[in-house]
């Protein structure tokens, strides 16, 4: 099996997101897969009627893939999702498509498609200057969050206790240029508190309780936050599923919030991190997606030692006289037998 990654930048120390690609990379060595990490932006784009196979990288042609795996998240641009639609229309399967991955890199569309499909929400404006704060205070209140229309890992939220505070922030973005800002609902019942849901094809494949340790309101793990495995109650797993469904999204990190009545959406993420979930859930993830996009689009993938050994011991208990989950959980609830843990990390050589 050929793969291809996608990610912006070199993978070094201090590049976020770089565990994960290394991750995928060494995940991918222990079940046979030809993994190559490309920068989108590398490719020249020929388009034209011959309807062969073309795809010209850092001025050589590449053999076609089986599956592309974006890991640009918020960072994708119009040339990465330009280059995705090319080989989208040259058949290759892509976890998470061009369509998916836009609406999900733009914080308000994503609201936008999840109000519409009934999905609770925090309320949402559209950040616009001069700001009505009479506006944002008959509608949302305060405490009221302020955070950057594209942002990820926490970076570029605040929290306005009062409008005062809320006036001077909005003096000073409105000489910003080049950024646009939501104003958003403040949910007193999550503070310094959510669920990371991790959904691939489909099914709640793993959940953590991210908290804050030092009372703010944002509990990312990237600001020092907490995370612990989380046994997400039906309605939360179903909420998760759901919000991957409506978004199209094949692999995807939903962030839920607790509400006095129940839960809230707050941010679906299309190239989730994932650190903090294997440490918490003690899972391979880049395994789950590889064993997922291959039973989804048909791949040849052969399983690992270590899930050889998960499935023997498994059909052991089973057989045992383990009962399996009722029908109408397995679509939402990972079965009780998932992979082993993720192996110690060993030390890498930096990739080529």
């Amino acid at each position: 099996m050929r793969c291809w990654l996608f990610f912006n930048r070199d993978v070094g120390p201090g590049v976020p997101e770089a565990h994960e690609v290394l991750r995928f990379q060494e995940t991918a060595h222990a079940l046979g897969i030809e993994l190559s990490v490309l920068k989108p932006g590398e490719f020249d784009l020929v388009v034209d009627s011959n309807h062969v196979w073309s795809a010209q990288y850092q001025g050589r042609d590449l053999h076609k893939p089986d599956l592309i795996i974006p890991r640009c998240g918020s960072e994708t641009s119009y040339f990465t999702l330009a280059v995705l639609r090319y080989f989208e229309r040259q058949g290759v399967a892509i976890a998470n498509g061009p369509a998916a991955i836009e609406s999900v890199a733009d914080k308000l569309h994503t609201l936008q498609i999840l109000a519409g499909a009934k999905i609770p929400i925090p309320k949402t404006i559209l950040g616009k200057f001069p700001v009505d704060v009479n506006l944002v205070e008959r509608e949302l209140g305060f405490p009221v969050v302020v955070k950057k229309l594209k942002g990820t890992r926490g970076a570029g939220v605040v929290l306005c206790q009062d409008r005062a505070q809320f006036d001077d922030l909005a003096n000073l973005l409105e000489g910003a240029t080049g950024a646009d800002f939501l104003f958003q609902q403040y949910i007193k019942a999550s503070h310094g508190r959510d669920v990371r849901v991790l959904v691939i094809d489909g099914r709640a494949v793993a959940a953590m309780e991210r908290k804050s340790t030092d009372g703010g309101f944002k509990s990312n793990i990237s600001l020092g936050g907490s995370a612990q495995a989380f046994n997400p109650p039906r309605e939360m797993a179903e909420l998760a599923v759901k919000v991957a469904r409506e978004l199209q999204l094949d692999i995807a990190g939903i962030d839920i919030l607790f509400d006095e009545n129940g839960y809230r959406v707050c941010e679906a993420n299309s190239a989730p991190g994932f650190q903090g979930l294997e440490r918490a859930c003690a899972i391979d993830v880049p395994e789950l997606v590889f064993l997922a996009m291959g039973k989804k689009f048909g791949l040849p993938v052969r399983h690992s030692e270590r899930w050889e050994k998960a499935i023997d011991n498994a059909a052991r208990a089973f057989f045992g006289g383990i009962k399996p989950p009722p029908a109408s959980q397995h679509d939402l609830l990972p079965a009780p037998l998932t992979p082993a843990p993720a192996p110690a990390r060993r030390r890498r050589s930096k990739p080529a």
